[in-house]
């Protein structure tokens, strides 16, 4: 009995430090590569997003996916890695680029948006952009996720 009260607090914490749920992975193609993004598709995996990564793998992101009538705004608080920021649109279509974009050291941070309603967010290793030869009005297969309803939250 007493090896067993031992055991359990110990046990209690390792099971309280694994996420509840798995992250839903999508899979895209972007340019003429496949990625892994993980979505963000409810309020608190949105605001999560990539913060306090140490390393983004090539070939993986993250996909925000935002309600109907967003204006989505990223800063880069609490990033430990450079980004590349691809704003897109509901159809899928690229419609702002923000290049390299840096982890905020000091506060106030800029604020990375477009002016008007936008579906998605995707994050990517910095320098993906450029390499794959993205613009601005290039169409992305977001692996259907387009052709879904928009999140309610």
């Amino acid at each position: 009995m007493t090896l067993l009260r031992r055991f359990i607090p110990g046990l209690f914490c390792c099971l309280t430090a694994l996420p509840l749920a798995a992250q839903e992975l999508i899979q895209a193609r972007i340019g003429d590569e496949l990625f892994r993004l993980e979505l963000a598709a409810d309020p608190d995996s949105r605001r999560q997003g990539l913060m306090e990564r140490e390393a983004l793998p090539a070939g993986s992101g993250m996909l925000f996916d935002f309600p109907s009538g967003a204006t989505p705004a990223i800063w880069m608080r609490n990033m430990r890695i450079s980004l590349d920021l691809l704003f897109v649109d509901g159809q899928a279509a690229i419609q702002r680029i923000f290049h390299s974009v840096p982890p905020c050291e000091d506060l106030p941070c800029e604020i990375y948006q477009e002016q008007h309603p936008l579906r998605f967010v995707i994050e990517l290793p910095a320098g993906t952009a450029d390499r794959l030869g993205l613009q601005e009005g290039d169409v992305l297969d977001l692996g259907g996720r387009e052709r879904t309803p928009a999140p309610s939250l």
